[in-house]
Order: structure tokens, then C-alpha cells, then sequence
């Protein structure tokens, strides 16, 4: 346990002392990613937002028929819960392989790798807060309205910063052993779109799942808390303070997490020199 924490003293102060390293990074890899295209950055929302349409239209269009979630238009209640299943699908997949993708800083370079997934997920954050931007912006004008709560939007992206950075510093460490780590993050991500109530409503499960206790059971995934907290503030109006056991769960879980996985991470660190 001392290890642990030693560990994930270490990942936190090596970030610290680089962070001007990670935004650097984190902006080149943003351009990279859209380098040689005419629209360049627009991409990266471009994507997303068709996405969202065809989403709204497949599912409030053809499966719900046009019923609302309850009295708030199924476009409306999308959006802020699929926003950050984008970043968050980013993150296991790129953030998770980071390393491995980047061995070259490790190999070739005396670069901090605690520092690889970090600046990955924020390259990533870019496009996460425009498009938040965007979501704020549109509710604003539809009539459909800001409140207060709103303002959570931040608490609830630093809750999903958190998450992510440790579930990418565990599998960018496991990735560059073996690569089959990366095969079970695309094939993972796909089952969790599913598993956490992004596309459905959680308070809509018949009352025999509700008997089953499905209901808790999803809501031990980490990502329910997120997803279900950018609804509380964009359309519910609930503090996160209102749900204070299962905020209690997410930040013990996430604290678990670390200490996991920043062992993990610098145990085979030692090793990526000679694995990649």
C-alpha cells in the first residue's frame, strides 16, 4: 500500500513539474490529428454532431416514435449525456494506447512518460469544451434555458479529467505490454455505450429489472455518475451534493483506481524501454 501511494505521489509531482510540457504536447497532437485537411480542426466537431443527429434521429424518431424523456425533448436530454461519452470513448481508446503510440518519446527521447496519457486526454479536452460551449449555447437560444445548476458542468468534466486519467495511465502501461490490451479497449467501448444510460433513460427500466436491482448495478460504473451529472445540470437541476453516497462512491473509486493504476504504471515503466 506505501508503494502505491509512493507511486501515485510520483505520477502527480512528474505532471506538475510538465505540465507546460502536456498543454505543448496536448496542442500538437490536437493539430496532428487534423494536419492536411482543409477544415482542419472543424472535424472535431463535425464528427460528433452528426453523430448526435443520427442518434436523436434512429432513436427519438424511430424507436421512441418523437416521446419525450419525460417533458424534456429526447434531442435535449441527449446531449448533455453523450457530450462526454465522446471524450471518455477517446480517452479509453487513445488514451489507453498512448504510450505504445508514442514510444518514440520513450525510446529515442529521455521524455517523462507519466506525463503521455495526460497530454493525450487533453488534446482530447479541447474538443470537449467547445462542444460544451456549443450545448450551453443551444440550450440558451431554444428556450429550453440555463439555470444555475449549470455552472456543475465544470465540477462533472473535472470528475470525468480524473476518471479518465487513471483508467488511461493503467492500460497505457498494460498496452505497451501486450497488445491485445488494445483489441479489448475497442471491443470494451463498444459494450459500455450500451451498459451506461447514454442512449436510454435510466429511470424508464421495467419494474422487473428495477426488482432485479439493475438500476444498482449500473450505477457502479464510474461513467453513469458523469453522464448522469451532466443531466442533473443541464435539465434535472440537482446539486451533486444531493446524491452525496454516490458522490462519496465515485471519488473513493477513483482514489482505488489511482493507486492502481500509477503502480502499475511505474513498475513496467522501468520496462518500456526494452518492451517497445
Amino acid at each position: 500500500m506505501a508503494a502505491a501511494f509512493t507511486a501515485l505521489k510520483d505520477v502527480v509531482r512528474i505532471n506538475a513539474q510538465n505540465w507546460q510540457k502536456t498543454w505543448s504536447m496536448a496542442y500538437i497532437q490536437f493539430v496532428k490529428r487534423y494536419s492536411g485537411s482543409a477544415l482542419g480542426g472543424v472535424w472535431s466537431l463535425v464528427k460528433p454532431i452528426l453523430f448526435i443527429l443520427v442518434y436523436w434521429f434512429a432513436i427519438a424518431v424511430g424507436i421512441r416514435g418523437g416521446k419525450p424523456v419525460g417533458e424534456v425533448p429526447y434531442l435535449f436530454w441527449l446531449m448533455p449525456g453523450i457530450l462526454p461519452w465522446f471524450f471518455m470513448s477517446d480517452a479509453i481508446t487513445s488514451g489507453g494506447t498512448s504510450v505504445l503510440h508514442n514510444r518514440q518519446l520513450v525510446t529515442k527521447t529521455l521524455y517523462p512518460a507519466a506525463t503521455i496519457p495526460i497530454f493525450t486526454l487533453v488534446s482530447y479536452l479541447f474538443t470537449h469544451v467547445a462542444l460544451v460551449a456549443l450545448m450551453l449555447l443551444v440550450f440558451l437560444v431554444s428556450g429550453q434555458g440555463l439555470s444555475i445548476y449549470s455552472i456543475q458542468v465544470v465540477y462533472y468534466m473535472f470528475c470525468m479529467l480524473a476518471l479518465m486519467a487513471v483508467v488511461s495511465i493503467l492500460f497505457s502501461a498494460l498496452s505497451a505490454i501486450s497488445r491485445d490490451v488494445n483489441h479489448f479497449l475497442k471491443a470494451i467501448q463498444r459494450v459500455l455505450l450500451w451498459l451506461t444510460p447514454i442512449l436510454w433513460n435510466l429511470k424508464e427500466l421495467s419494474p422487473k429489472a428495477q426488482r432485479l436491482g439493475i438500476h444498482y448495478l449500473v450505477k457502479l460504473n464510474p461513467m453513469t455518475y458523469i453522464v448522469e451529472g451532466y443531466r442533473d445540470a443541464m435539465i434535472y437541476q440537482r446539486w451533486f451534493t444531493e446524491h452525496w453516497l454516490y458522490t462519496i462512491y465515485f471519488w473513493a473509486l477513483v482514489l482505488a483506481l489511482a493507486l492502481l493504476s500509477c503502480y502499475v504504471f511505474r513498475k513496467v515503466e522501468r520496462e518500456f524501454a526494452d518492451i517497445l
